[in-house]
């Protein structure tokens, strides 16, 4: 009877899931189109084309950078518990897992099953991936919440005048900060290989493995800011008062952070409603629209591509046997 009530909780549960997840998107839908629905998107990209030709790189340099400094959450959370990946398995897991996850969402069952996929075939077992996921989640979350902090603080977003209740991004800048300042303090003070909450048990990271995780996290962000502000017209941001990256990480970590948390495949809709919300103040609309649909294809479309092509890369030449055999030469190397 207790199995019978108990499955049945569990098969509530998932239809549940599955409904909020639909709802979800059925909202993202909803605003995107009546956010943009007035806007002419042919208008958009013919005022992205019209950027210099250095601009685009360097949003496009930005992007790689982004990605390539995201590699380090594997890593260095493999590192932090003991268990020995290579930089290379670490950056292809990481990759594919982070660009799943920015395009499809529900990252249980896009980044953290490629994760599995790949550790799982190289030998470690499922107590380590999920210490190494785990300590990479925690360092993203970390980092988002330093650096949305931080760029609050540093560079806070302007508001508008007639915002009915008195409001300090520098202050929410701080209290930002709080949460991680409390996880460092505990981790630093506690004795023991894990940090416990009643049941909850997760292995404790080395102190500084965790500080420079959270600091790639902070510079993850920033190049990802880095790509938007590229992308929209320099004329137009310094007549906007964004004259410089330095100054536009705290508009665009208001917008990261403002739809960070829906649970909408690659933020799809909610990410452009909020840019445009958030932005068009102070900018013009057409470029901004233009810039944010040259951020999803350049920091999301494409990344997913290259994605996409690696695994079917690695499965085809896994199941050639060819992958298997590198992997042995290469090991018996190391062994001589």
């Amino acid at each position: 009877m207790t199995e019978a009530v108990t499955g049945k909780k569990a098969k509530i549960l998932s239809w549940a899931g599955t409904a909020a997840a639909a709802g979800f998107i059925v909202f993202a839908i909803w605003l995107f189109a009546r956010t943009l629905h007035r806007y002419d998107f042919g208008e958009a990209m013919a005022r992205l084309t019209q950027l210099p030709s250095q601009r685009i790189l360097l949003a496009c340099l930005c992007v790689v950078a982004s990605y390539l400094i995201q590699t380090g959450y594997d890593y260095f959370a493999a590192v932090s518990v003991g268990v020995d990946v290579t930089p290379a398995r670490a950056s292809l897991a990481a990759f594919v897992g982070n660009a799943l996850t920015n395009n499809i969402g529900f990252s249980l069952f896009t980044g953290t099953s490629v994760r599995y996929r790949y550790y799982l075939g190289w030998g470690y077992s499922p107590l380590q991936i999920a210490e190494i996921i785990a300590l990479a989640k925690l360092a993203f979350v970390n980092g988002l919440f330093v650096f949305a902090g931080l760029s609050q603080i540093i560079s806070p977003i302007r508001l508008p005048v007639d915002l009915p209740f008195s409001f300090s991004p520098r202050v929410m800048g701080c209290a930002l900060l709080l949460p991680t300042a409390g996880l460092l303090l505990w981790n630093g003070l506690a004795r023991g290989g894990t940090l416990a909450v009643g049941k909850f048990r997760l292995v404790r990271p080395r102190q500084t493995l965790l500080i420079l995780q959270i600091g790639i996290a902070c510079a993850h962000f920033a190049f990802a800011a880095g790509t938007l502000y590229y992308l929209l017209p320099a004329a137009d941001l310094a007549a906007g008062g964004l004259s410089g990256p330095l100054e536009f990480l705290g508009t665009f970590m208001a917008i990261k952070f403002a739809v960070m948390f829906l649970p909408v495949p690659g933020n799809l809709g909610v990410f452009e409603a909020a840019g445009m919300s958030i932005l068009t103040p102070a900018l013009p609309e057409y470029p901004v629209l233009g810039a944010l649909l040259g951020y999803r294809l350049a920091y999301y479309l494409m990344p997913f591509a290259l994605a996409l092509l690696s695994m079917a890369v690695y499965e085809l030449s896994a199941r050639s046997g060819f992958l298997p055999s590198l992997l042995r030469r290469r090991r018996a190397r190391r062994i001589a």
